[in-house]
């Protein structure tokens, strides 16, 4: 009997040693639901609102590269188009002869190429300027820039069936979910883009799309045809040669690459809204793991205090068992 009793309290004793331990080890108040399932409920809905957290954060850095990405590119292309704006210029001084607008014409159908490759830019995969499209959005195809397999000359919205074709081209774009509540239109079944986050640029949208009217003609208003019509005028020979046309495509030029720029703020503005979701969901995130820590934590101080005390506990009763329970049943046959 006395066997017995010391083995269920060495047992009890090893027991609650163990627990405390698992304590000290994980800082956690159970290992087991069962344990303290009041706690353990309010320690999933924590958990799980971590796991949404840090998938909305992921989905920001993505966000945030792909923008970072566009925008630098957008740079590039600022550049190419203020470099083709100083040789335009210079080509529409009175002193330049024919032969100096034929260089100036054949650095400008160079830019026209640069501009080309840089519409193009991918990263990780995705064209930058495509929206959707998983192929290169920009293509020169007899003579005429094409945008996702249009021609960009055609696309001026002018029958209603035209303009919803135009529409769709310029909000093709991609979105991802930072937790603004996503839902869907009732009558579409799709998802409203207002609860998602559109991340990238069309590049329709800057580039340019349909004609204009200039002195009788229809000049493409897309920067890399209005390029390459310049270009063509600088080479014409004196007697065909029209300041005032060049200076009308210019204007035209002019008046088109702002869009660029335009775009380039745009984008300014959602990384500076990526910003503030990412401070939102830091302070956030420091919150949950703050409850985190007083649902299903325990106090380090005293546990591991309580966990010497448990082991001082038990050792003594091991050194007790010597003497309380008898070594072998010779001993009453002595």
């Amino acid at each position: 009997m006395m066997t017995s009793k010391y083995s269920t309290n060495l047992n009890s004793l090893s027991s609650d040693l163990d627990k405390l331990n698992t304590q000290v080890a994980t800082g956690r108040k159970y290992s087991r639901t069962s344990e303290d399932v009041s706690s353990a409920v309010r320690g999933y809905q924590i958990r799980r609102n971590l796991s949404k957290i840090e998938g909305y954060q992921d989905n920001i850095r993505h966000a945030d590269d792909f923008l970072t990405n566009s925008e630098s590119t957008l740079g590039q292309i600022e550049s190419s188009l203020s470099e083709a704006t100083d040789k335009i210029l210079q080509g529409m001084n009175g002193i330049q002869s024919q032969a100096d607008r034929k260089i100036i014409a054949s650095e400008l159908r160079t830019i026209q190429g640069q501009l080309l490759e840089t519409f193009n830019t991918s990263a990780s995969g995705m064209y930058l300027f495509g929206g959707s499209n998983d192929e290169k959005p920009f293509a020169v195809v007899g003579g005429q820039l094409q945008y996702n397999g249009k021609i960009l000359d055609d696309l001026n919205g002018g029958t209603p069936a035209e303009i919803a074709e135009l529409e769709l081209l310029k909000s093709d774009s991609m979105y991802v979910d930072i937790g603004l509540g996503v839902s869907f239109d009732e009558t579409t079944k799709a998802v409203d883009r207002n609860t998602v986050f559109n991340y990238s640029t069309a590049g329709i949208n800057f580039v340019g799309n349909g004609k204009t009217d200039i002195s009788g003609e229809q000049v493409s208003n897309n920067l890399y045809d209005l390029l390459g019509r310049i270009a063509t005028e600088f080479e014409k020979t004196d007697g065909d040669y029209s300041f005032d046309k060049v200076d009308k495509l210019y204007g035209l030029f002019s008046d088109k690459s702002l869009k660029t720029y335009q775009t380039t703020t745009e984008i300014g503005a959602k990384t500076q809204y990526l910003e503030f979701m990412t401070s939102r969901y830091e302070t956030q995130n420091f919150n949950l793991e703050e409850r985190q820590t007083s649902v299903e934590g325990v106090d380090a101080a005293y546990t591991y205090i309580a966990f010497q005390s448990q082991k001082v506990a038990y050792q003594a009763a091991l050194q007790m068992g010597q003497s309380v329970v008898q070594q072998s049943v010779f001993d009453y046959m002595s």
